[in-house]
């Protein structure tokens, strides 16, 4: 049973379609292929500038290489100048933009749109007439502020990352979405991370966290703060004063080592230049500097840094350091009034909500594309909450949380044979050590589990310099390490190497299970926190902490079933790494233990390579243990975008099939008992958010005005594509919930019946083993990508690869896979079928 809710969602429908055909253009640049940015300004200033007569009525550009436009414009190499239209023909700026009209037929959007929305099919020419429609959407932000195509940005109410020279921009997202009922834009608020802008004297002293600007004069290429500086600074944007009192923007090209001021310059130094030619007097002439040419330059044109800013809005694509997570969830949080206040039309706030522009914008008025300003209310429903059961227990989860007092595992594993390794004497003393084993111990035991303290002999201290020595003491004192049910590890706050090394040699070489805990979480522990990590051990020795009821989760479990989680986790922009796909699987009738194998492929392919003996391994091992074959599989595949489904669809299920029957062929089984498969896409990165508009349809629990935990929606917002819907299965501690969404590429089980396919997965959300709350994703989502991300723990230390490696390489840079496949060590089987990634 379900209860009727009506909720706001950020969307707004799409009143009225383009009516005007549209020409498709190839573009161009000349000399070279300028920055984003860059393009866009160029563009803009060729349209409104340097021929306005041509581009009436204004033509879309896509940032890359194509213009739409709904008039004819000849064809033919146009001139534009970056900063300066007045310019003289022969100074440097100029660009030679060639454009050119491209053989494909015309577009017609409402044709196009149209035959989408009604077939589902998404041909090359649906697709072409809906990103026309997202342009034609975001042209106007995009020309004037820093974008990533759907998303840009405001400085308004920007925020340092403290220790580092980045800062935080909110923004907007705003995209076209098909319907079976038309087309909606969703509107959202985003965060990112751009370079830390202003004075480039502050911004290197913010990357090497000083406070004397002394620490900018040096001299030595080779030092390491060198090229802290030089890796943030090399092909950035930058202000550089002219004599007009005027900015132009240069791009960094080289740091030139300290003193710059000294530095010799046609017979005189750059210090004497400076205060000769422009009456300036270098306040620190000992710092580097900055060279702004190119290596074919015939000289070199270097720039003091004290004279130079950094342009801003310039986004920052690489990884944030794990620290800086904290302050981007705090910055990025807005409750949903809040949220929904910035996204309305007239909302308050510093922000202009981009939906109020829709009727005044150039671009949509000329296509006769017109967006409602009211955000679209829809009928959803409330699922039922599973009751979580435990050993003799059933326990009613609120407001998507509850507690495991008085409560037993529902399946409680010993942990006889264990020690202890400290690896932090200096700030965890013996006392500390014996108080953790205690309540280890307590708080396990009150959970149903059968845990003593180790031996005195197996307390031990651990040295970063030899972290095998007391692994294998441990091995040795229960004579070999399949004996050995469990090492606790206890680490400092940053120890990322020793824990490396910890899971290579447990999870890999020796097959022992091992769970780590940090210092400051030790030091400040409660019996909460030693509950969570008895969560932990249970599951990693095998138990099951909880199962889950819900009658479409007895539907499924009246046959032999397995749950798959799927994912695969790439490497960071510019990185010259490989993607790691992991696939985990239920082994217990209650869907609530698992197993994992991971696998590495080519870097930022998102199809699963490896996926069918992935699926094979998977399967025989279930068989193994059983005795029989699964007779149903719901797979759950995560980390797919929306424009992969059809290729997901066409090649992993395949493989999956294929898997099956080579399976079925090998035992000669018949094959009317191939198992029946439901494959479900889970989307975590979407913006469609949902706010109650009934008080009494908020979570009770909580102050942060979220729709309660179980909002399920699918009508008003339907894929004509894919049977879809969005499960809104947690409430957040903070901020918006976000829900997910849950694309149907397959339903052999369910027969495609949507409301049993959102039963199943809300219930799913309830057995994470980690935690005694439901979670925003079905438990083997959160699995499998965990299990991805234990990638790095799996490569040989002797060999010299580094999958999580922070440098980068060159785009040109031949990858081979083989070498990493070759350092890429499986799981070892004694741990494989526990809950290791955990």
């Amino acid at each position: 049973m379900s209860t009727e809710v009506t909720v706001i969602t950020n969307s707004f429908k799409v009143k009225s379609l383009p009516t005007r055909t549209y020409y498709q253009y190839d573009v161009l640049f000349t000399p070279d292929d300028p920055k984003p940015q860059k393009r866009q300004r160029l563009i803009h200033t060729l349209q409104t500038e340097t021929c306005p007569q041509i581009f009436t009525p204004r033509a879309v550009y896509d940032g890359n290489r194509l213009l739409y436009a709904s008039h004819n414009i000849p064809n033919g190499v146009y001139r534009v100048h970056g900063s300066n239209q007045n310019a003289d023909s022969k100074s440097s700026g100029w660009w030679e933009i060639q454009i050119t009209r491209t053989a494909g037929d015309a577009i017609k959007p409402l044709v196009g749109v149209k035959k989408f929305i009604e077939s589902g099919e998404a041909t090359s020419e649906t697709l072409t007439a809906t990103n026309l429609l997202q342009l034609l959407l975001s042209q106007a932000k995009n020309q004037a502020s820093p974008n990533t195509g759907r998303a840009y940005y405001i400085p308004e109410g920007k925020q340092l990352i403290r220790g580092m020279a980045v800062e935080l921009w909110r923004g907007y997202f705003q995209a076209v979405r098909p319907t079976t009922t038309g087309m909606i834009v969703n509107v959202d608020t985003t965060v990112s991370a751009m370079y830390m802008s202003g004075p480039l004297l502050a911004v290197c002293m913010a990357v090497l966290g000083a406070q004397d600007v002394r620490r900018l004069s040096l001299h030595n290429t080779g030092a390491e703060d060198f090229k802290k500086i030089e890796r943030h600074l090399k092909n950035k944007l930058i202000y550089v004063k002219t004599r007009d009192g005027s900015k132009r923007t240069k791009t960094v090209r080289e740091i030139i080592p300290a003193p710059v001021g000294p530095y010799q310059f046609n017979n005189t130094t750059i210090a004497d230049h400076y205060r000769d030619a422009y009456s300036i007097t270098l306040q620190y002439p000992n710092t580097i500097g900055i060279c702004t040419t190119g290596k074919n330059a015939p000289f070199k044109v270097i720039i003091p840094l004290e004279l130079c800013e950094m342009v801003p809005g310039q986004l920052y694509k690489k990884k944030l350091p794990p620290d800086a997570t904290a302050a981007v969830v705090g910055f990025a949080a807005l409750s949903p009034a809040e949220r929904l206040k910035k996204i309305l039309p007239g909302g308050s706030g510093q922000e202009h909500s981009p939906v109020q522009d829709y009727s005044q914008s150039e671009y949509l008025i000329d296509a006769g594309m017109l967006v409602d300003q009211q955000a679209i209310t829809l009928r959803a429903h409330l699922l039922k909450v599973p009751p979580v059961i435990y050993d003799g227990k059933r326990v009613e989860p609120r407001d998507g949380a509850w507690n495991v007092l008085g409560v037993k595992f529902k399946t409680a594993r010993q942990m006889q044979k264990w020690g202890i390794v400290n690896f932090d004497t200096q700030r965890i003393s013996r006392g500390t050590v014996n108080k953790t084993i205690s309540s280890i111990v307590e708080c396990s035991n009150s959970l149903g589990m059968t845990v003593s303290p180790p031996p005195d002999d197996l307390i031990l201290a651990g040295n970063a310099h030899n972290v095998r020595q007391p692994i294998l003491q441990v091995c040795n004192y229960f004579r070999g390490p399949a004996n050995v049910e469990m090492i606790i590890f206890l680490l400092p706050a940053k120890a990322d190497e020793v824990r490396t090394q910890i899971k290579y040699i447990c999870d890999v070489e020796l097959g022992v299970r091992s769970q780590c805990l940090r210092e400051p979480k030790v030091q400040r522990a409660n019996n909460q926190y030693f509950n969570n990590v008895a969560l932990k051990l249970n599951a990693r020795l095998g138990g099951a902490n909880s199962v889950v009821e819900s009658p479409a989760f007895r539907e499924l479990k009246t046959r032999r079933f397995m749950i798959i989680g799927a994912d695969v986790a790439h490497p960071g922009p510019g990185s010259n790494r490989p993607s790691v796909a992991s696939l985990v699987w239920s082994h217990d009738p209650h869907g609530a233990e698992y197993c994992a194998t991971t696998r590495v492929q080519l870097p930022r392919s998102e199809i699963i390579s490896d996926l069918k003996n992935m699926v094979k391994l998977a399967v025989n091992m279930f068989g193994e243990k059983h005795k029989n074959g699964p007779q149903a599989i719901l797979f759950f595949r995560d980390g797919v975008s929306e424009g992969e489904f059809t290729i997901v669809q066409r090649d992993e299920i395949k493989e999956v099939k294929a898997a099956f029957d080579e399976i079925w062929a090998a035992m000669k089984l018949d094959p009317k008992t191939i198992p029946k498969l439901t494959f479900i896409v889970v989307g975590k990165r979407h913006h469609v958010s949902f706010f109650p508009l009934n008080p009494n349809d908020r979570n009770v629990g909580d102050k942060t005005g979220n729709c309660r935990a179980g909002l399920a929606v699918h009508d008003g917002l339907a894929n004509p594509q894919f049977p879809d819907f969005y499960l809104q299965s947690h409430a957040a501690i903070k901020g918006t919930s976000r829900s997910a969404h849950y694309t149907v590429l397959q339903d052999e089980i369910f027969g495609g019946n949507l409301n049993k396919l959102q039963e199943v997965s809300f219930a799913l959300c309830h057995i994470y083993a980690k935690a005694t709350r439901s979670v925003s994703i079905p438990a083997p989502v959160y699995y499998a990508d965990l299990a991805c991300g234990r990638g790095k723990f799996h490569i040989d230390p002797q060999s010299d690869m580094d999958i999580d490696g922070s440098a980068t390489t060159g785009a040109s840079t031949v990858f081979s896979l083989d070498p990493w496949s070759a350092a890429f060590k499986r799981i070892n089987p004694h741990v494989q079928a526990s809950m290791y990634f955990l």
